[in-house]
């Protein structure tokens, strides 16, 4: 057996490989013995069936089967011996590769294509400059909450005739082609929240009627949803006829949420922990909770940012040609030539954060570990339902708990990614220089579609 390297680039190369008859031989004879034991063949007793007869019904394929063998693992041992980090796996060159014939030749030749893995030239410091934005609780944000906590806790009322913001009850009845009320299958009691209602026309029509009033519109056109229309006539999705179809509305009744008065036992209510008298208290407990949930959207906008900037900064060149002839050889069937020209930049960019990523973990020294991963479950565990301190028992059922837990092994993954990615985030915050910028939800909010455009 030997192999040898040739490079065709800076990430490319060739693998030579020769398969001399001394490589196979022993096993071949070896698996035709096995055979000759097991054969049942008309004419001759099992186990004696003439070695050449054994030869020619399965020679070749047997000879096939243990060149592929020691081909693959010879490759395999050449790679992790000379500590070529390959991307992909290995592809057979047609171009440089004659044909095989198995039933007449001893020795053969291989040659295969790999890509070679990018050297990561990266390191972590205040040189690299990523922005962290803080989002603040504006008089906005606190005015929404406010009057959100006013509508839950609010009384329902229903006034003669509906405004925006109400909730309208009534009957729907489907429409024929002809505009002609259809049979009692075709009726359903609906409720539509006026502000559902995205057809400016439509939802001035409803804010004019008045109990017992009659509307014909389209429900579809009126929601421009169709998950939401589907709901409103209680049918499925896939009911295409009466999904697009007209209906008649008849008026029932009108919900509308009468809001709740700010007073000490709604403060009470809303706060339960926090000691509020007045608006202004409110105003700032309301602002701080605010923030605190605003908090994980400001880390992972951070974390997004840092892989980017990390990124863009490594600059890390791939063989691209390579990858896009390994993604579609290795995905035979379920991706085309065109399809993969459109996605190719982002399995790219994919595979260099990939690529970065195992830099940084290897460089940081960042593990995790099965005890990581069962303290995260018991925390978990228990703010959900906490147990009684000192008590064998309840340790038992949390231990039994969390040994179960470890035994999904896809849950058991998810939680090790997530704890992956809050050790890189800790890294990235103690290495990185963090420029702090305070943003309104609403300023984050546009920054955020900005980016997933």
């Amino acid at each position: 057996m030997n192999i040898t390297k040739e490079n065709t680039g800076d990430l490319t190369a060739i693998l030579k490989v020769e398969v001399i008859e001394k490589d196979y031989q022993e096993q071949v004879v070896n698996v035709l013995k096995d055979y000759r034991k097991k054969a049942n063949i008309p004419g001759f007793r099992v186990g004696k069936v003439p070695p050449g007869v054994i030869k020619k019904m399965y020679g070749k394929a047997v000879i096939a089967d243990e060149v592929n063998k020691v081909l693959s693992e010879s490759l395999q041992k050449y790679i992790e011996e000379n500590k070529l980090n390959i991307l992909g796996q290995p592809l057979p060159n047609v171009e440089k590769s004659e044909n095989i014939d198995f039933e007449k030749q001893n020795d053969f030749v291989f040659f295969f294509d790999i890509g070679m893995s990018p050297e990561v030239n990266l390191e972590l410091s205040d040189k690299i400059k990523v922005n962290y934005y803080k989002i603040k609780a504006d008089k906005k944000t606190v005015d929404k909450y406010i009057e959100d906590i006013k509508k839950r806790n609010g009384t329902t009322i229903h006034p003669d005739a509906p405004e925006t913001g109400d909730t309208v009850k009534g009957n729907l009845v489907q429409l024929d082609d002809k505009g002609q009320l259809m049979e009692d299958d075709a009726k359903n009691e609906a409720l539509i929240n006026i502000d559902f209602l995205k057809d400016n026309a439509i939802q001035k029509k409803f804010i004019k009627l008045k109990k017992g009033d009659k509307i014909i519109f389209n429900p579809l056109k009126a929601t421009e949803n169709e998950t939401q229309t589907a709901a409103i006539l209680g049918i499925k999705i896939e009911d295409t006829e009466k999904l697009k179809s007209d209906y008649e509305f008849t008026l029932t009744d009108i919900d509308r949420i009468e809001p709740a008065e700010l007073n000490e036992e709604l403060y009470k209510k809303t706060f339960p922990h926090a000691k509020i008298e007045n608006e202004e208290q409110l105003r700032k407990e309301i602002k701080k909770e605010a923030e605190i949930v605003f908090a994980p959207e400001s880390e992972k906008m951070f974390m997004n940012d840092a892989i980017e900037k990390l990124i863009e900064t490594s600059e890390i060149l791939l063989p691209d040609e390579f990858m896009k002839r390994w993604i579609l050889e290795s995905n035979e069937g379920k991706i085309t030539k065109e399809q993969l020209e459109v996605q190719y930049d982002s399995y790219a960019k994919s595979l260099r954060w990939q690529l970065v990523e195992n830099k940084i973990i290897n460089d940081h020294n960042i593990k995790i570990d099965n005890q990581e991963i069962k303290t995260h479950i018991k925390k978990f565990l228990t703010s959900q339902m906490p147990m009684p301190k000192d008590d064998p028992e309840a340790d038992n059922r949390m231990n039994g708990i969390i040994d179960s837990v470890m035994e999904n092994k896809e849950e058991v993954k998810k939680i090790n990614d997530q704890l992956y990615d809050e050790k890189l985030r800790e890294v990235f915050k103690s290495t990185l220089k963090l420029t702090q910028k305070k943003v309104t939800f609403e300023e984050f909010s546009k920054l955020a579609q900005e980016i997933n455009k």
